[in-house]
Parts: structure tokens; sequence; C-alpha cells
């Protein structure tokens, strides 16, 4: 009886072997990515049209951001754990600083035209996110890594990024 398991399209899905005809396939980052361009774009039109530069400079900033830390989340998660480095601290300070601008950004844009209640309370939440992010990859990531620095993890999914796990 063959596999019926359904799976999320990831790019790491790979169930059957490839065959002489071409098949197209659509991974998930890959439809994400188009999204994103999509509306990024759109939505710069309509802020150039409307001659909003502050707008064009953010949205910018985000499209920029997501590749910066698409490519920093899939180093980060190469690094060994428990590793001590400049490299590592950069990039945790990158995992942490970039959406917290972002969310921080947001809130901005949206708060200009809010309710005060409407924009102290995205404010609360990009700050609160900002504190969470920085719990992770600062507090609760040095607990685990000095908890047992000189054990060697013999998983085979400890260093994969959690959208590969998906399967």
């Amino acid at each position: 009886m063959p596999n019926t398991k359904p799976a999320l399209p990831t790019s790491n899905t790979n169930r059957h072997p490839p065959t002489d005809t071409a098949q197209f396939t659509i991974s998930l980052p890959s439809v994400v990515f188009i999204n994103l361009t999509v509306t990024t774009f759109t939505t710069m039109y309509r802020a150039q049209q409307h001659h909003d530069t502050t707008l064009l400079a953010f949205l910018a900033f985000v499209y920029a951001s997501y590749f910066i830390l698409h490519n920093c989340v899939e180093v980060y998660s190469r690094l060994p754990k428990g590793e001590k480095s400049t490299k590592k601290e950069l990039l945790r300070f990158t995992l942490w600083f970039l959406p917290t601008a972002v969310l921080l950004g947001f809130a901005a844009e949206f708060g200009t035209f809010m309710n005060v209640t409407v924009v102290v309370l995205m404010y609360c939440l990009a700050i609160a996110s900002s504190l969470l992010l920085f719990y992770v990859h600062y507090i609760h990531d040095d607990q685990k890594g000095h908890a047992c620095p000189t054990q060697k993890s013999n998983n085979k999914h400890d260093h994969v990024p959690i959208a590969q796990n998906i399967v």
C-alpha cells in the first residue's frame, strides 16, 4: 500500500525519485517569497504614486530584512550548540534586532492613522515581542548552551531549521 500521509511542500520534500517527465513543484519558501515580492512591490508602487517616501523606505527595509533574516537563520542553525564566537553573537544580535526594528516600524507606520489606544497596544505588542526574542536568543539559548557544553549531539535533526523538520 503506498504511503498516503500528506506532507507540507517544503524544499526538502523528496518522497519520489526523479522521473523522466518534468514536474513543476513549488516549495513553501518559494510561495512565501513570491507573495512577499508581489505585495511589497504593489504597495511600493502605490506609495510612490502618493509620494510617500517614508513608506517606500520602510517597505524596502522590510523586504531586505526578510532575506537577511532568512540567511541568518540558516547560518545560525548550522552552528554547533554551545559555541562561543563573534559570528554567533552577531547572528544572535541580528536575529533579535531586525525583527524588533520591523515590528516597531509597523507600529510607527500604522500609528499615524489609528486610535491612541490601538497605537499604545501595538507598541506594547512590539516591545513584548522584542523581549521574547531577546529571551529566546540570549537567555534561553545561553542556558541550553551552558548546560552541557562538551556534549555532542547525535540527533540528525538538531541542526536542521524547523521548517525542514516538518514531513
